[in-house]
Protein backbone atom coordinates (compact mmCIF):
# COMPACT_ATOMS: atom_id res chain seq x y z
CA UNK A 1 0.00 0.00 0.00
CA UNK A 2 1.49 3.33 -1.15
CA UNK A 3 0.02 6.52 0.63
CA UNK A 4 0.72 10.11 -0.25
CA UNK A 5 -0.13 13.38 1.50
CA UNK A 6 1.05 16.81 2.19
CA UNK A 7 2.18 16.03 5.64
CA UNK A 8 1.80 12.75 7.84
CA UNK A 9 0.66 12.80 11.89
CA UNK A 10 3.20 11.03 14.12
CA UNK A 11 0.42 8.55 14.81
CA UNK A 12 0.75 7.86 10.92
CA UNK A 13 4.26 7.56 10.86
CA UNK A 14 4.62 5.63 13.98
CA UNK A 15 1.70 3.20 12.70
CA UNK A 16 4.10 2.16 9.17
CA UNK A 17 7.30 2.10 11.10
CA UNK A 18 5.67 -0.37 13.11
CA UNK A 19 4.66 -2.68 10.29
CA UNK A 20 8.08 -2.39 9.09
CA UNK A 21 9.74 -3.52 12.17
CA UNK A 22 7.49 -6.41 12.41
CA UNK A 23 7.93 -7.11 8.56
CA UNK A 24 3.69 -7.21 8.06
CA UNK A 25 3.14 -8.76 4.85
CA UNK A 26 1.10 -5.04 4.03
CA UNK A 27 3.60 -2.65 4.91
CA UNK A 28 2.76 0.85 4.87
CA UNK A 29 5.14 3.33 2.80
CA UNK A 30 4.78 6.70 3.32
CA UNK A 31 5.25 9.33 0.32
CA UNK A 32 5.27 12.70 1.18
CA UNK A 33 5.44 15.96 -1.88
CA UNK A 34 9.94 15.78 -1.65
CA UNK A 35 9.50 11.50 -2.41
CA UNK A 36 7.04 12.02 -5.20
CA UNK A 37 8.99 14.62 -7.05
CA UNK A 38 12.12 12.41 -6.77
CA UNK A 39 10.36 9.90 -8.34
CA UNK A 40 9.16 11.68 -11.00
CA UNK A 41 12.53 13.05 -11.69
CA UNK A 42 14.06 8.87 -11.86
CA UNK A 43 11.35 8.03 -14.11
CA UNK A 44 10.76 10.97 -16.19
CA UNK A 45 7.35 11.64 -15.19
CA UNK A 46 5.81 15.36 -15.58
CA UNK A 47 4.22 16.37 -12.06
CA UNK A 48 1.76 19.19 -13.39
CA UNK A 49 0.90 20.28 -10.01
CA UNK A 50 4.38 20.17 -8.77
CA UNK A 51 3.60 22.49 -5.73
CA UNK A 52 5.67 20.39 -2.84
CA UNK A 53 4.93 21.27 0.46
CA UNK A 54 8.02 22.24 2.66
CA UNK A 55 7.60 19.78 5.32
CA UNK A 56 10.66 20.25 8.16
CA UNK A 57 11.32 18.77 11.74
CA UNK A 58 14.89 19.96 11.72
CA UNK A 59 15.88 23.70 13.73
CA UNK A 60 19.04 25.13 14.43
CA UNK A 61 19.47 25.03 17.85
CA UNK A 62 17.58 27.08 20.27
CA UNK A 63 19.88 27.39 23.03
CA UNK A 64 23.90 25.95 23.82
CA UNK A 65 23.06 22.72 25.16
CA UNK A 66 26.44 23.45 27.45
CA UNK A 67 24.83 25.87 29.09
CA UNK A 68 21.74 27.13 30.73
CA UNK A 69 19.10 28.05 28.38
CA UNK A 70 19.22 31.81 30.20
CA UNK A 71 23.30 32.16 29.84
CA UNK A 72 22.80 35.31 26.93
CA UNK A 73 20.42 37.27 29.76
CA UNK A 74 23.06 36.20 32.60
CA UNK A 75 26.04 37.57 29.69
CA UNK A 76 24.17 40.82 29.31
CA UNK A 77 23.69 41.58 32.85
CA UNK A 78 27.57 41.18 33.47
CA UNK A 79 28.31 44.53 31.70
CA UNK A 80 25.57 46.21 34.14
CA UNK A 81 27.77 47.50 37.51
CA UNK A 82 26.07 46.80 40.88
CA UNK A 83 24.75 43.88 40.39
CA UNK A 84 25.59 40.13 40.21
CA UNK A 85 24.52 37.76 37.40
CA UNK A 86 24.16 35.07 39.69
CA UNK A 87 21.70 36.98 42.07
CA UNK A 88 19.22 37.81 39.35
CA UNK A 89 15.91 36.15 39.24
CA UNK A 90 15.58 33.54 36.58
CA UNK A 91 13.70 35.18 33.44
CA UNK A 92 10.55 34.46 31.51
CA UNK A 93 11.80 32.47 28.39
CA UNK A 94 10.15 31.86 25.26
CA UNK A 95 10.86 30.54 22.08
CA UNK A 96 9.19 31.09 18.74
CA UNK A 97 10.65 28.03 15.99
CA UNK A 98 10.19 30.45 13.11
CA UNK A 99 10.60 28.90 9.50
CA UNK A 100 12.77 30.46 6.92
CA UNK A 101 14.33 29.01 3.77
CA UNK A 102 17.87 29.48 2.59
CA UNK A 103 18.13 29.72 -1.12
CA UNK A 104 21.07 29.56 -3.13
CA UNK A 105 20.92 30.86 -6.73
CA UNK A 106 23.32 31.64 -9.78
CA UNK A 107 22.63 34.36 -12.42
CA UNK A 108 24.43 33.70 -15.67
CA UNK A 109 23.38 36.20 -18.31
CA UNK A 110 24.97 38.41 -20.84
CA UNK A 111 23.90 41.85 -22.86
CA UNK A 112 24.95 43.02 -26.45
CA UNK A 113 24.10 45.46 -28.66
CA UNK A 114 25.87 46.66 -32.11
CA UNK A 115 29.07 47.73 -30.28
CA UNK A 116 29.05 44.15 -28.76
CA UNK A 117 28.58 43.21 -24.85
CA UNK A 118 27.97 45.68 -22.48
CA UNK A 119 27.16 44.12 -19.65
CA UNK A 120 27.49 40.60 -18.01
CA UNK A 121 25.67 39.01 -15.40
CA UNK A 122 28.10 35.79 -13.55
CA UNK A 123 26.78 35.86 -9.92
CA UNK A 124 26.25 33.33 -6.95
CA UNK A 125 23.75 34.48 -4.56
CA UNK A 126 22.48 33.14 -0.97
CA UNK A 127 20.29 34.67 0.46
CA UNK A 128 17.73 33.80 3.76
CA UNK A 129 14.57 34.67 4.08
CA UNK A 130 11.62 33.88 6.99
CA UNK A 131 9.36 31.75 5.58
CA UNK A 132 5.66 32.47 7.73
CA UNK A 133 2.61 33.40 5.73
CA UNK A 134 2.86 36.44 3.60
CA UNK A 135 5.40 38.04 1.44
CA UNK A 136 9.01 36.52 2.37
CA UNK A 137 11.31 38.90 3.64
CA UNK A 138 14.70 38.73 3.59
CA UNK A 139 16.57 38.80 7.08
CA UNK A 140 19.70 40.77 7.87
CA UNK A 141 22.82 40.16 6.58
CA UNK A 142 24.09 38.94 10.29
CA UNK A 143 21.27 36.45 10.27
CA UNK A 144 22.06 34.79 6.88
CA UNK A 145 25.33 34.35 8.19
CA UNK A 146 23.75 32.99 11.45
CA UNK A 147 21.68 30.29 9.61
CA UNK A 148 24.27 29.15 7.16
CA UNK A 149 26.61 28.83 9.10
CA UNK A 150 25.16 26.47 11.13
CA UNK A 151 23.31 24.42 8.88
CA UNK A 152 25.07 21.43 9.50
CA UNK A 153 24.33 21.01 13.67
CA UNK A 154 20.62 20.96 13.24
CA UNK A 155 18.25 19.18 15.55
CA UNK A 156 15.07 17.59 15.61
CA UNK A 157 12.18 20.34 16.69
CA UNK A 158 10.64 18.52 19.19
CA UNK A 159 7.89 20.81 21.09
CA UNK A 160 7.02 18.34 23.70
CA UNK A 161 10.91 18.22 24.34
CA UNK A 162 11.28 21.93 24.44
CA UNK A 163 8.87 22.59 26.68
CA UNK A 164 10.59 21.15 29.38
CA UNK A 165 13.32 24.10 29.09
CA UNK A 166 11.24 27.03 28.11
CA UNK A 167 7.79 28.71 29.16
CA UNK A 168 6.33 28.97 26.10
CA UNK A 169 7.04 27.22 22.34
CA UNK A 170 5.27 28.35 19.20
CA UNK A 171 6.07 26.21 16.30
CA UNK A 172 4.66 28.26 13.01
CA UNK A 173 4.12 26.31 9.59
CA UNK A 174 5.74 27.09 6.34
CA UNK A 175 3.37 29.63 4.22
CA UNK A 176 4.32 28.80 0.54
CA UNK A 177 5.06 25.89 -0.95
CA UNK A 178 8.53 25.27 -2.05
CA UNK A 179 7.67 25.60 -5.98
CA UNK A 180 5.91 29.46 -4.73
CA UNK A 181 9.46 30.11 -3.12
CA UNK A 182 11.31 28.88 -6.04
CA UNK A 183 9.24 31.79 -8.22
CA UNK A 184 9.65 34.56 -5.84
CA UNK A 185 13.76 34.12 -5.64
CA UNK A 186 13.69 34.25 -9.28
CA UNK A 187 11.80 37.46 -9.02
CA UNK A 188 13.82 38.74 -6.56
CA UNK A 189 17.21 38.26 -8.20
CA UNK A 190 15.62 39.39 -11.53
CA UNK A 191 15.20 42.71 -10.06
CA UNK A 192 18.16 42.44 -7.88
CA UNK A 193 20.13 42.18 -11.41
CA UNK A 194 17.96 44.91 -13.41
CA UNK A 195 20.30 47.88 -14.47
CA UNK A 196 20.77 50.53 -16.24
CA UNK A 197 24.04 50.69 -18.87
CA UNK A 198 25.25 53.57 -20.58
CA UNK A 199 27.36 52.98 -23.45
CA UNK A 200 28.18 54.87 -26.66
CA UNK A 201 26.94 53.74 -29.65
CA UNK A 202 29.25 53.51 -32.97
CA UNK A 203 27.57 57.45 -34.22
CA UNK A 204 29.14 58.60 -31.19
CA UNK A 205 25.73 58.40 -29.57
CA UNK A 206 25.00 57.34 -25.88
CA UNK A 207 22.60 55.52 -24.94
CA UNK A 208 21.23 54.27 -21.87
CA UNK A 209 19.79 50.04 -22.12
CA UNK A 210 18.19 48.25 -19.48
CA UNK A 211 19.59 45.10 -19.06
CA UNK A 212 17.09 42.51 -16.89
CA UNK A 213 17.80 39.12 -17.05
CA UNK A 214 15.82 36.54 -18.38
CA UNK A 215 13.99 34.00 -15.44
CA UNK A 216 15.85 31.20 -18.02
CA UNK A 217 18.95 33.39 -17.09
CA UNK A 218 18.58 32.66 -13.49
CA UNK A 219 19.07 28.92 -11.63
CA UNK A 220 17.97 28.36 -8.06
CA UNK A 221 20.18 25.35 -6.82
CA UNK A 222 18.63 24.88 -3.89
CA UNK A 223 16.08 25.75 -1.17
CA UNK A 224 16.86 24.44 2.25
CA UNK A 225 14.34 24.88 4.60
CA UNK A 226 14.86 24.96 8.50
CA UNK A 227 13.21 26.42 11.74
CA UNK A 228 15.26 29.51 13.13
CA UNK A 229 14.75 30.06 16.81
CA UNK A 230 13.57 33.54 18.24
CA UNK A 231 13.84 33.18 22.27
CA UNK A 232 12.06 36.11 24.11
CA UNK A 233 13.56 36.61 27.62
CA UNK A 234 12.25 39.10 30.23
CA UNK A 235 13.43 40.01 33.92
CA UNK A 236 11.46 41.26 36.38
CA UNK A 237 13.31 43.29 38.84
CA UNK A 238 11.33 45.09 41.48
CA UNK A 239 9.89 48.09 39.29
CA UNK A 240 11.18 47.24 35.84
CA UNK A 241 10.92 44.67 32.98
CA UNK A 242 14.09 43.99 30.93
CA UNK A 243 13.11 42.22 27.85
CA UNK A 244 16.40 40.43 25.90
CA UNK A 245 14.92 38.82 22.59
CA UNK A 246 17.81 37.36 19.86
CA UNK A 247 17.86 34.54 17.12
CA UNK A 248 19.96 31.20 18.47
CA UNK A 249 21.58 28.83 16.85
CA UNK A 250 23.54 26.79 19.84
CA UNK A 251 26.16 29.42 21.31
CA UNK A 252 25.79 31.87 18.45
CA UNK A 253 23.24 34.35 17.89
CA UNK A 254 22.24 37.73 17.14
CA UNK A 255 20.30 40.19 19.28
CA UNK A 256 17.50 41.90 17.74
CA UNK A 257 16.01 43.91 21.48
CA UNK A 258 18.14 44.55 24.22
CA UNK A 259 16.77 46.01 26.98
CA UNK A 260 19.68 45.15 29.50
CA UNK A 261 22.07 48.03 27.69
CA UNK A 262 19.96 50.55 28.03
CA UNK A 263 19.09 53.74 30.52
CA UNK A 264 15.58 53.42 32.14
CA UNK A 265 15.16 57.24 32.17
CA UNK A 266 16.76 58.49 28.66
CA UNK A 267 17.26 57.23 25.48
CA UNK A 268 20.83 55.94 26.58
CA UNK A 269 21.44 52.36 25.11
CA UNK A 270 23.80 50.01 23.16
CA UNK A 271 26.72 47.80 24.50
CA UNK A 272 29.58 50.65 24.74
CA UNK A 273 27.42 52.61 27.78
CA UNK A 274 28.58 52.27 31.21
CA UNK A 275 25.06 51.57 33.32
CA UNK A 276 24.60 50.72 36.77
CA UNK A 277 22.10 49.24 38.63
CA UNK A 278 19.70 50.99 41.10
CA UNK A 279 19.07 48.15 43.90
CA UNK A 280 16.62 50.70 45.49
CA UNK A 281 13.53 50.54 42.72
CA UNK A 282 15.46 47.67 40.00
CA UNK A 283 16.26 51.05 37.66
CA UNK A 284 19.45 50.56 34.96
CA UNK A 285 20.68 53.93 34.47
CA UNK A 286 23.54 55.88 32.79
CA UNK A 287 26.02 57.78 34.42
CA UNK A 288 23.87 60.93 33.69
CA UNK A 289 20.81 59.36 35.97
CA UNK A 290 22.72 57.87 38.51
CA UNK A 291 23.58 59.05 42.06
CA UNK A 292 25.26 58.38 45.00
CA UNK A 293 22.85 57.41 48.10
CA UNK A 294 24.23 60.04 50.55
CA UNK A 295 23.82 57.65 54.11
CA UNK A 296 24.41 54.35 52.79
CA UNK A 297 27.11 55.49 49.88
CA UNK A 298 25.53 52.92 47.30
CA UNK A 299 24.13 54.12 44.12
CA UNK A 300 20.63 55.44 43.13
CA UNK A 301 18.65 56.66 40.11
CA UNK A 302 17.30 60.01 40.17
CA UNK A 303 14.00 58.69 39.45
CA UNK A 304 13.35 56.94 42.79
CA UNK A 305 15.52 58.83 45.03
CA UNK A 306 14.50 61.23 47.54
CA UNK A 307 16.37 64.95 47.51
CA UNK A 308 17.23 67.66 49.21
CA UNK A 309 19.89 70.26 49.42
CA UNK A 310 22.12 69.95 52.37
CA UNK A 311 25.22 73.12 52.08
CA UNK A 312 23.50 74.50 48.58
CA UNK A 313 24.35 70.66 47.19
CA UNK A 314 21.69 68.54 46.36
CA UNK A 315 21.39 64.91 48.25
CA UNK A 316 20.15 62.06 47.24
CA UNK A 317 18.51 59.01 49.66
CA UNK A 318 16.75 55.42 49.22
CA UNK A 319 13.82 56.90 50.90
CA UNK A 320 12.44 59.17 53.65
CA UNK A 321 13.52 57.32 56.66
CA UNK A 322 17.28 57.77 55.17
CA UNK A 323 16.58 61.59 54.66
CA UNK A 324 15.41 62.38 58.42
CA UNK A 325 18.47 60.14 59.64
CA UNK A 326 20.49 62.06 57.71
CA UNK A 327 18.86 65.45 58.96
CA UNK A 328 19.43 64.41 62.21
CA UNK A 329 23.47 63.34 61.54
CA UNK A 330 23.86 66.83 59.49
CA UNK A 331 22.34 68.43 62.50
CA UNK A 332 25.15 67.42 65.05
CA UNK A 333 28.38 68.17 62.32
CA UNK A 334 30.42 71.12 63.16
CA UNK A 335 30.67 74.04 60.48
CA UNK A 336 33.43 73.18 58.69
CA UNK A 337 32.27 69.15 58.39
CA UNK A 338 28.56 70.79 57.16
CA UNK A 339 30.47 73.00 54.66
CA UNK A 340 32.72 69.73 53.48
CA UNK A 341 29.13 68.67 51.96
CA UNK A 342 29.43 70.60 49.20
CA UNK A 343 33.85 70.21 48.37
CA UNK A 344 32.84 72.96 45.75
CA UNK A 345 31.89 75.61 48.21
CA UNK A 346 34.04 74.63 50.84
CA UNK A 347 36.99 75.26 47.99
CA UNK A 348 35.68 78.46 47.18
CA UNK A 349 35.77 79.59 50.51
CA UNK A 350 39.41 78.95 51.20
CA UNK A 351 40.00 80.33 47.95
CA UNK A 352 38.06 83.42 49.12
CA UNK A 353 39.77 83.37 52.42
CA UNK A 354 43.65 83.27 51.17
CA UNK A 355 42.49 86.02 48.51
CA UNK A 356 41.08 87.86 51.58
CA UNK A 357 44.28 87.41 53.31
CA UNK A 358 46.63 88.38 50.60
CA UNK A 359 44.55 91.42 50.03
CA UNK A 360 44.70 92.63 53.80
CA UNK A 361 48.47 91.96 53.78
CA UNK A 362 48.47 94.40 50.44
CA UNK A 363 46.51 97.20 51.77
CA UNK A 364 49.12 96.68 55.14
CA UNK A 365 51.66 97.58 53.26
CA UNK A 366 53.41 94.23 54.48
CA UNK A 367 53.97 92.53 50.74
Amino acid sequence: MVVTTGRFTSPAKEYADRLHQNADPHPIELLDGEDLREIADEIGLDLYNGRIEILCDETLRPYDPAADVDAAVTEAFRDIDNIEATDLPEPHSAVAFRPVVAVTADTNAVFETSVGVIHRINDRTRFVAHAERGQPQVVDEDVVTLVTDNLHATVDLDSEQFREVFDDVEENRFGQTQTEYKEWAVDRLQQHHTTTVTYTGDNNVTYNKTCEPNLSDISVRSIESVYLPEIQQTTEILEYSYPYEYYAAGPSRVTTEDGIHRCVHCETSGVDETYTYCPNCGAIACDNHIKTERLECEPVCIGCAVTERFALKTKYFYDEENLEAFREEYAEMPLHQKVMENKWLAGGSVVATLLLIVGLLVVTGII
